[in-house]
């Protein structure tokens, strides 16, 4: 009890001398300004984060006037949303530094309730902004999300996919209204082929791509045997024609596929996760699109056998849908444009977005 006590005390003291040391924070020097009057920041954890530091990443000055309590709640609660707390010069909390022009964002312009165009609306998106998935919010919060990644090389024809595969979180998604093919199902489709092949570790990856052995392979980087840097994934993900896009733990999104996106790798994907990415991408234009299981197999038979000239317009208007929808700048644009036609706006809150559809 006396333990307890203690903890509680040295956690109240840390907290405090954190809030006085984030209110000296000033603005810099732009008049880019945000004002976060949001009350439920923790609805939407680590994509709160992700929204607010896109502005910062687009220039903005990000204004959130708070107090103690709302301090405390955010640095203490879940570890993304925490970021924009414990990251230096994020947040300006201060009131007297708050601007007199600026982009105003409230809980009324935003709602949880990501997939209603997809089920209750037949997909038409009229009046309404989806903020897009993108990287693993440590990727931005370590500032490795940019890293400059050669392009031009000549890619490994061949299908690459990375991630976590554990059994059991991964087959969640079987209990939503999602009718994707589960990760896990999509590793033991790829298992039973002649062509696949699991990297036993990252030097063994390296040496691989380095020998030129891994033509029309299915190449799978799985986590339960190496796990592949984050500093890294860009830059392998650039040397490979196709990325297999797998869904996530209980919706298809996923940060992989933006990440793959953003080397100019195509996307091969389930057509019910093509269509909960918005804008939606297009078969033979975006990306590979499947059905299922069997249609994928037909896919399979002849994907390698693609022209390098039809590889290479896929691969540039992939790269220019992830430059016009992607990039956190592109992002702030849409976003703001939304907000001044005041359109709603759909921010992912991952299980809790889910929750909706029952």
């Amino acid at each position: 009890m006396i333990k307890k006590r203690f903890d509680q005390v040295n956690r109240l003291i840390k907290d405090r001398l954190a809030f006085e040391k984030i209110k000296k924070n000033t603005p810099e020097n732009t008049p880019k300004a945000v004002l976060v009057s949001i009350k439920h920041h923790t609805v939407y954890h680590r994509f709160f984060y992700l929204l607010l530091k896109f502005y910062k990443l687009s220039g903005y000055n990000v204004y959130y006037p708070m107090d103690f309590a709302t301090f405390r709640n955010i640095r203490n609660k879940e570890k993304y949303l925490s970021l924009i707390i414990r990251e230096d010069n994020f947040l300006i909390v201060n009131k007297k530094y708050k601007p007199e022009s600026y982009i105003e964002i409230t809980d009324e312009m935003f709602s949880p309730d990501y997939f209603s165009s997809y089920f209750e609306k037949g997909n038409n998106t009229t009046g309404v902004y989806h903020v897009p998935m993108s990287f693993h919010p440590l990727m931005y919060h370590h500032g490795i999300w940019n890293y400059k990644v050669d392009l031009n090389k000549k890619r490994i024809n061949s299908i690459f996919c990375y991630g976590n595969f554990d059994s059991q979180a991964y087959l969640d998604i079987k209990r939503t209204e999602f009718s994707v093919v589960p990760r896990t199902e999509l590793l033991s489709y790829f298992e039973s082929k002649p062509e696949f092949l699991a990297f036993a570790g990252k030097p063994d990856m390296l040496k691989k791509i380095e020998e030129g052995s891994l033509e029309r392979k299915y190449a799978f980087a799985i986590k339960e045997h190496f796990e592949l840097p984050m500093e890294d994934v860009r830059e392998t993900l650039s040397h490979f024609n196709f990325y297999l896009c797998c869904p996530g733990v209980v919706m298809p999104l996923c940060h992989n596929v933006i990440e793959a996106m953003s080397v100019g790798t195509i996307p091969l994907i389930q057509k019910e996760y093509s269509d909960v990415m918005y804008p939606n991408l297009t078969d033979r234009v975006n990306s590979i699109i499947f059905d299922d299981l069997e249609h994928l197999n037909v896919i399979l038979q002849d994907i390698f056998e693609m022209p390098e000239l039809e590889i290479a317009e896929l691969r540039r208007n992939v790269l220019q849908y992830f430059q016009d929808n992607l990039t956190p700048e592109s992002v702030i644009e849409h976003l703001n444009n939304s907000i001044k036609n005041k359109e709603m706006v759909y921010l992912q809150a991952e299980h809790r977005s889910v929750k909706f559809l029952r």
